[in-house]
């Protein structure tokens, strides 16, 4: 059974705005102990994203009270919760799932999931907006995408909404390979958040050997000026 020695979590909104339309499941054990967290970004385009945010959450917390946990049982729980909804609205979600042997992430849209190693932090998802898709492709060189990066980054290219059908990518990764002297470091992050991170990646030895300490510094560099809500979920696995 893996155990958590340490962990931190911070969410909050932009000044300007009335809600925070991000939400988060708070690092938890399903029934076989396995830790389970999560991340979701209501989609600013739609109309009450915040409805989305926390309708997606609640769907989880529905199958982490069962007998046993999936990702995908999840994920059909959260598109459930949001198809009840009267209006139409849309979010990101991803999904981390850690178990004794894996770690299991699911993810839909532009939220991020880290781990540390060696002092650095290693990107485990890609982001499923038009920009990612463009780069991807190959048909457009980096340097002709950079002065578009930020328009294009903002336009997903997957989100669960009750407009369409449940997609989201799954992703298998033995636990071995992420540890770091037979720790596990992994953070769950919405864009918000990891536009600081990505801005200038590097924290003192120090910090990048702790969520609370990681998290107490990034969260420093957001609020000396905020653009958008921000999530930050972090744990420390032996």
């Amino acid at each position: 059974m893996n155990n958590i020695i340490e962990m931190s979590c911070f969410s909050s909104k932009q000044p300007e705005k009335n809600e925070n339309e991000d939400f988060y499941l708070p690092p938890s054990y399903d029934s076989n102990f396995n830790i389970v967290f999560a991340v979701a970004d209501g989609v600013g385009s739609s109309e009450h994203s915040i409805l989305a945010s926390h309708a997606a959450i609640l769907g989880i917390k529905q199958v982490l009270g069962q007998s046993s946990f999936s990702i995908e049982g999840a994920f059909h729980a959260a598109k459930k919760e949001i198809d009840n909804l009267s209006i139409s609205t849309a979010t990101t979600l991803t999904i981390i799932h850690i178990k004794d042997n894996e770690v299991l992430i699911g993810h839909s849209g532009d939220c991020r999931v880290y781990f540390s190693k060696n002092n650095k932090l290693n990107q485990l998802t890609t982001d499923q907006t038009r920009y990612q898709e463009l780069l991807d492709s190959g048909e457009h060189k980096l340097r002709n995408l950079r002065n578009h990066k930020e328009r294009l980054s903002s336009i997903l290219i997957n989100a669960l909404s009750n407009t369409t059908d449940l997609n989201f990518e799954l992703i298998s990764l033995p636990i071995d390979e992420l540890k770091f002297n037979g720790i596990l470091q992994i953070y769950a992050m919405s864009d918000g958040a990891y536009k600081y991170w990505d801005a200038r990646p590097k924290f003192s030895e120090k910090t990048m050997n702790s969520p609370s300490a990681f998290a107490s510094s990034l969260r420093k560099r957001i609020e000396k000026n905020i653009v958008d809500d921000y999530t930050f979920i972090g744990v420390k696995v032996s």
